[in-house]
């Protein structure tokens, strides 16, 4: 039987409780991980220093905090069964770990940011993530502006000449 190298996973998080009598258990992960376990059907569970394939059933899986989820596997279906869970470590495959920040970075890093009502603002020099909000600093008028950004403010995204429209909150910027 072929084992996972722990080499080509990641620790996203743990099992601290169950939940319930029909096998649910509580899984606290770190927010950097929130994108990865909830788009996951399947996690490794560390069990006698082996990691063990555990498929999430179908709607199995609901956030309890933005840093806990409960979850439900395939074949746990009592109490019992789930307190061996307890204390283990989950994993995912390395190439399973979503980062959103670098996502947005590479999309919006060199852009011009262009405000719907009063047009080109600046190039975006940087693209940060302030516990999971994402800010971009734009050069305006020789300062540092910061921009909350969130995905209802897109107006318009240009791959092919590098722009990016929002429609930012009044009173943002000084006109």
């Amino acid at each position: 039987m072929e084992t996972i190298p722990k080499t080509e996973c990641q620790k996203v998080g743990f099992f601290r409780k169950t939940h319930g009598v029909h096998g649910e258990v509580v899984l606290e992960f770190e927010e950097q991980f929130e994108y990865s376990v909830e788009e996951s059907d399947r996690f490794f569970v560390e069990l006698d220093g082996l990691l063990v394939p555990f498929f999430v059933e179908k709607d199995g899986f609901r956030f309890r905090s933005s840093k806990s989820a409960i979850v439900k596997f395939d074949w746990v279906d009592d109490e019992k069964y789930a307190k061996r869970l307890i204390g283990a470590s989950a994993y995912l495959f390395h190439n399973e770990i979503i980062d959103e920040m670098e996502e947005t970075e590479s999309i919006f890093e060199d852009f011009m940011l262009i405000d719907s009502k009063l047009g080109e603002i600046g190039t975006i020099d940087q693209v940060d993530d302030y516990s999971g909000n994402i800010v971009l600093t734009v050069s305006y008028r020789g300062e540092e502006l910061l921009i909350p950004y969130h995905e209802e403010m897109l107006v318009a995204y240009n791959e092919i000449e590098k722009t990016v429209t929002l429609s930012l909150p009044e009173g943002l910027i000084d006109a």
